[in-house]
């Protein structure tokens, strides 16, 4: 369960906010700033008697609704003694109820829920999933009954429970610096007794101190019908929604009235400075200015001025600290909206070698030339339309649309004010932009650096709450768009999808080549810096939103545009792979970032697991396991990027995917036009070798992390290359001991001994040669070598003793298919699967038999795979933690031999 975003905002800032304005870094326009005119969002609103707020949109695009119930409940009405409250209840809600003993997350894997979860804020906590359309009785019936009956079946055993796993997720949180400081700030920039003061998850005192009749008070409080809105999104209509809502939750009783503040905005009299000292990898300026929420326009040009501000390379804050200045290597705004007051943020992170009094300084110049002058006018245009590329997208999905209309409700008594805010910003002027930034900007504010150490009534209703209705017959067929495959006249392969309707193209440009081809850095930075300002100006004013990836085996790039924009976008998105720029100062800038990554990977060695665990396999001389030095990615030349390029990014390797409403004659037309004169006399450069592994354990690797209070345990074994005949079967299996949800290691640990947030894993696959299981979380410093011992307990087992059952097999099998259909709704879902077809060498319609090759798998086939998958004496454990505390526990084992290593696998004895 999610309980809070980011560091220096009171809440999760809205959905809204982040379509808006979360724009990639882009250039200057070569179109108007889009017509706020020509979208809806249609809904229906209506309201129970007893106060439940109902919001309906249509949407039959895809045959499930995404459901969805937010209460107007938060941290914020936690008294004292009792934080950290309303997110143990969150926990709490996917327990049993008076008239369900299941578990709600198991209920909701039979009838093929995805996307299923909770997160808690200061104002609301909510509750949301995406049901097939023929189990909308199902999820109905649940939801309303954990609103009105959850509290008959609360008991002592799951408060005690979900109290331990709380506590785990909230050590795992303090891991991190940054959450620390969070809870600095919250403690300086609000006032004591203010409801944003303390931290959503709240303090361990509380959380054990919480009673039984605590838990079921805050029930009856805050959870009734005349506190909450249910929102339905899909495959319904207004008349159904109304009708089906009325008979599940008319008779839910309304709930206590809350008595709580509306408007709290904190009073800076004065500018504040601390200065705080913690395990961070660099200094950080963040000045925070309290904004109370006068105005719903005056916040979205708020929005847009922060993006102003630093949403571009060319923006004046990280023009002046960031290119000019060098006092900085990175910096942002941000608002952070909350019920009762907004935050606005600039942060940045200082230069090595830099004072945080000379990059203060800077700073202050820096703002004070923005409150002057103003935003570029180009780049408000272009941030416009980005902006409106992502409202084009959002409104594609039913979840998104949803969430908008919920949020929009809660905070402003408005569900479509989304297209409210996103018309003030098409019309903002870059005078009014000033004006309102200069407003705020000008007063004080609170500034935090942090640096690293030295060194109503009930219906009557006829709901039989004694028997849970079940869905009816499940869509488990994917059904995807025809594919077309040509090859152009220069060699490269063109593979189109048309889906009728879609708004939105989505296209990859895949090359057969990834990191294993060259030295660490070299792979990533060929693909990730090809464009230079120009070409990514000229595509952001375009909408287009690029990107690039990479992995083991394979690289390219991939970009959406609007449909009625390919035509100008498909000429840039060429020349920038045909002619990349490499521009000298990003890849100096890539070479400097590679020390700060380094940094990071020092001081929190938790992360190190997977990489040390590759490497005690693989070998340091397979490039699989190799673990870079500091040195390595730092001198990454340009030359070596355009060696690159020359020797592996050829159009004869390369494979072009296009996924939208566009008929294979025109995308062919566009990829001869953009693409067909580019050819190549690059010899074929072949793959590197893959060798076998140099460890099949059994041993244990420990790293040494002082201080630490959870321990990360990360467990792996080589299995055999991918076979496409016996993938399903090993999916099952390899499902049923180490899902991160319902798999035997977490219900293990997070549910039946309460030491873990989670732990989990599955097969690290490759299209080519031996591949890896792995299996990672963090447990409780002082269950280090017990949690070992029980995960060792459970693969034993799992190869003996308790084989995998009928009934684990089902379940995971129903969960894989029952949701698979929702989860091909857009072009981003049928794109990856073409490319994974494309990479692994199977038919484009691979994802459409699915359903039936798991159907097929039988008990016996996956019981044989997981008594090779899980051999105990191939294990290899990477376990970091305090060694002081944990290296004796893990010696008295006697579970494998035992070696001690640094972050980069070099032995410490």
């Amino acid at each position: 369960m999610n309980v809070r975003a980011s560091r220096f905002r009171t809440s999760v800032s809205t959905p809204l906010s982040t379509l808006l304005l979360a724009a990639v870094p882009v250039g200057p326009a070569a179109v108007a700033a889009p017509s706020a005119t020509g979208r809806q969002l249609a809904y229906d609103r209506f309201t129970l008697p007893n106060g439940l707020t109902v919001l309906v949109h249509t949407d039959h695009g895809s045959p499930s609704v995404f459901v969805g119930v937010w209460y107007k409940t938060g941290s914020r009405d936690e008294p004292p003694g009792k934080t950290g409250f309303a997110h143990l209840f969150e926990h709490l809600m996917f327990q049993s109820t008076a008239h369900r003993p299941q578990e709600y997350m198991s209920v909701l894997q039979r009838i093929g829920a995805v996307g299923a979860n909770g997160i808690t804020r200061t104002d609301t906590t909510a509750y949301y999933e995406t049901v097939p359309s023929n189990a909308l009785d199902t999820i109905l019936w649940l939801e309303s009954d954990r609103m009105g009956y959850l509290d008959g079946g609360i008991t002592q055993g799951l408060l005690d429970e979900q109290r331990r796993v709380v506590l785990n997720e909230k050590r795992q949180g303090e891991l991190r610096p940054e959450e620390q400081a969070w809870r600095h700030f919250l403690g300086a920039f609000y006032p004591a007794g203010h409801p944003y003061a303390h931290p959503t998850i709240g303090s361990t005192a509380d959380i054990e101190g919480a009673t039984l009749d605590d838990v079921k008070d805050w029930f009856r409080t805050h959870y009734g019908a005349g506190n909450a809105v249910l929102v339905l999104s899909g495959d319904i209509d207004a008349a159904t929604a109304r009708e089906k809502v009325t008979r599940y939750f008319g008779g839910i009783r309304p709930g206590g009235a809350i008595d709580r503040p509306l408007r709290w905005t904190p009073a800076l009299a004065d500018t504040r400075r601390d200065l705080m000292y913690g395990n961070f990898a660099r200094t950080t300026i963040a000045r925070s200015w309290p904004i109370p929420n006068e105005s719903p326009r005056e916040q979205a040009l708020l929005q847009l001025a922060a993006r102003a501000m630093t949403g571009a390379k060319d923006a004046p804050l990280v023009r002046a600290l960031v290119t000019e200045a060098k006092v900085a290597t990175g910096v942002a705004a941000t608002l952070g909206e909350s019920a009762l007051g907004s935050v606005l943020t600039v942060s940045m992170e200082v230069a090595p070698g830099v004072s945080p009094t000379v990059a203060g300084a800077a700073l202050d110049r820096a703002m004070a030339d923005v409150m002057a002058h103003g935003p570029d006018p180009d780049t408000l245009r272009r941030i416009m339309a980005v902006s409106d590329t992502g409202l084009l997208r959002g409104l594609e999905q039913a979840n998104t649309v949803g969430t908008w209309l919920a949020d929009g409700e809660i905070a402003q008594g408005d569900p479509g004010i989304i297209l409210k805010k996103r018309a003030w910003v098409a019309a903002a002027t870059p005078a009014e932009v000033r004006a309102v930034a200069a407003r705020w900007l000008g007063r004080p504010y609170y500034e935090l650096t942090t640096m690293p150490l030295p060194a109503l009534a009930a219906a009557a209703t006829d709901v039989d709450r004694s028997r849970m209705p079940g869905p009816g017959a499940f869509r488990t067929a994917i059904t995807l768009p025809p594919v077309t495959r040509t090859v152009l006249s220069n060699g490269m392969t063109l593979v189109v999808a048309r889906r009728a309707g879609a708004g939105m193209v989505d296209m990859t440009l895949q090359f057969p080549v990834g990191t294993l081809a060259d030295r660490p850095g070299v792979a990533a930075r060929a693909f990730g810096l090809m464009a230079d300002d120009a070409v990514g100006k000229r595509l952001a004013a375009l909408g287009a939103n690029v990107g690039t990836h990479v992995d083991p085996w394979a690289g390219g790039i991939s970009w959406s545009v609007a449909n009625d924009r390919l035509d100008q976008a498909m000429p840039l998105i060429a020349d920038m792979v045909r002619r990349p720029a490499y521009p000298a100062d990003a890849v100096d800038e890539a070479n400097a970032a590679a020390t700060r990554g380094f940094d990071r990977y020092e001081r929190n060695p938790s992360a190190a697991g997977v990489a040390l665990l590759k490497r005690a396999i693989w070998g340091d001389a397979d490039p699989r396991g190799h673990i870079a030095t500091r040195q390595e990615p730092r001198d990454v030349s340009r030359q070596a990027l355009l060696d690159f390029h020359t020797r592996h990014l050829v159009p004869t390797r390369a494979t072009l995917y296009v996924v939208g409403d566009v008929d294979p004659q025109r995308a062919r037309t566009l990829a001869e036009r953009a693409f067909g004169d580019w050819r190549s006399s690059a010899a074929i450069t072949r793959p590197p070798a893959i060798t076998t592994a140099v460890a099949a354990g059994p041993r244990i690797i420990l790293v040494d992390a002082p201080g630490a209070t959870q321990s990360s345990v990360t467990v792996g074994s080589v299995v055999p290359p991918f076979d496409k005949d016996a993938s399903a079967a090993e999916t099952l299996a390899s499902a049923v001991v180490a899902d991160i949800g319902a798999g035997r290691l977490n219900r293990n640990l997070r549910q039946d001994k309460g030491w873990s947030y989670g732990f989990g894993g599955g097969i690290d696959d490759a299209p080519t040669g031996d591949r890896l299981f792995v299996a990672s979380g963090t447990v409780q410093a002082d269950r280090t070598a017990q949690s070992v011992a029980e995960l060792a307990r459970e693969f034993a087992e799992v190869t003996t003793t308790r084989p995998l059952t009928a009934s684990e097999l089902d379940g995971q099998r129903d969960a894989m298919t029952r949701g698979a259909a929702q989860r091909f709704t857009g072009n981003g879902a049928v794109l990856g699967a073409l490319v994974t077809s494309g990479t692994y060498g199977l038919p484009f319609d691979r994802a459409a038999s699915s359903d039936r090759r798991l159907a097929a798998v039988t008990l016996d086939q996956a019981q044989a795979l997981a008594r090779r998958m899980f051999r105990p004496d191939a294990l290899t454990w990477i376990v970091i933690g305090d060694r002081r505390t944990i290296e004796p526990q893990i010696r008295a084992l006697h579970l494998a031999p035992v070696t001690v290593w640094d972050v980069y696998a070099r032995p410490v004895r």
